[in-house]
């Protein structure tokens, strides 16, 4: 089961020199409003209420330097690759993506229950948190400290081990067709509705969390196999997901670039989904016709 899209082990170092000074200049723009002198252009001729004229790329800056940096320590080579540390990187992969939904899941229930029952004690800390969109600018990266610290562990943990204990995934009934079924009407609701349907922006928040289901639902015949599929699918939406994120980066601005990090908490679950099931079917059409192949031999 070992991965081969992984980066080289020397990019390790590099990634921590780009992650740290990334992570400090990440927390003056967002606590202290610091900008780089100069650091940007005129874009419009006019200001107008979300998008200046003139932009500084401070912050498209510091975002750069943390995930690329975090994506180098995350997916390099160790010094030795083999079937523990593949069995080791999709744990914590799965990991990774569970606790940060998961956190996800409970900010939601929180910030819901808050506005339900107008809890004034806990709406401050929860504005606080929320003000300007502090919990989509954290989700950018904490998949990928999560998966950092998680892989790690288990590997300081499993030293002189051969194997680690299976990853636990829902059972393919009924939580499978649940996933699919909730993904599915979200989703004819989004493409038929629109996004700027105030009534169903909710949907948005929500939908993640019904592929997360279908994420982590059995297959009918889970296997070895189907885990090398799952590690490698799960790399490339998570390398997809954050290319994308650097490149829309120097694209969008202001209220567009929130909407790219309310979709941003969608597109590692789309992606692995694709992959996955695209990876799957290829397999099958294979096995469809390696054993046409054999049963015309038989024949003859």
């Amino acid at each position: 089961m070992k991965s081969q899209l992984l980066f080289p082990h020397g990019f390790k170092l590099l990634g921590w020199l780009l992650a740290l000074p990334g992570f400090v200049l990440g927390y003056l723009v967002v606590y202290k409003a610091y900008e780089i002198p100069g650091f940007g252009l005129k874009l419009r001729e006019s200001s107008s209420l979300f998008l200046p004229a003139y932009e500084n790329f401070t912050n498209e800056l510091a975002l750069i330097l943390v995930v690329a940096g975090l994506v180098f320590i995350a997916f390099s080579k160790q010094k030795t690759e083999d079937e523990l540390t593949a069995s080791i990187r999709l744990n914590a992969l799965y990991w990774a993506i569970l606790i940060n939904y998961a956190w996800y899941a409970v900010f939601l229930v929180v910030v819901a229950v808050v506005n339900d029952f107008h809890l004034k004690a806990l709406e401050r800390g929860i504005d606080a948190f929320a003000e300007g969109y502090t919990f989509m600018v954290y989700n950018l990266f904490t998949p990928l400290l999560i998966f950092t610290a998680r892989f790690y562990y288990l590997l300081y943990r499993h030293n002189d081990e051969y194997e680690i204990k299976p990853i636990r995934f829902l059972s393919n009934n009924p939580y499978r067709i649940i996933g699919q079924i909730l993904t599915l009407i979200f989703g004819v609701i989004i493409i038929v509705q629109g996004y700027n349907e105030q009534d169903i922006t909710w949907i948005f928040y929500i939908l993640p969390l019904a592929m997360l289901v279908w994420v982590f639902s059995k297959e009918k015949q889970e296997d070895e196999y189907i885990n090398a599929i799952r590690l490698d699918a799960m790399q490339i939406a998570v390398y997809a997901n954050y290319f994308i994120l650097l490149l829309v980066n120097f694209v969008f601005y202001g209220t567009d670039f929130l909407l790219i990090m309310v979709l941003n908490l969608a597109t590692i679950p789309i992606i692995f989904l694709i992959v996955f099931h695209y990876r799957l079917y290829r397999i099958r059409q294979q096995d469809n016709v390696a054993g046409k192949s054999n049963l015309n031999v038989n024949i003859l």
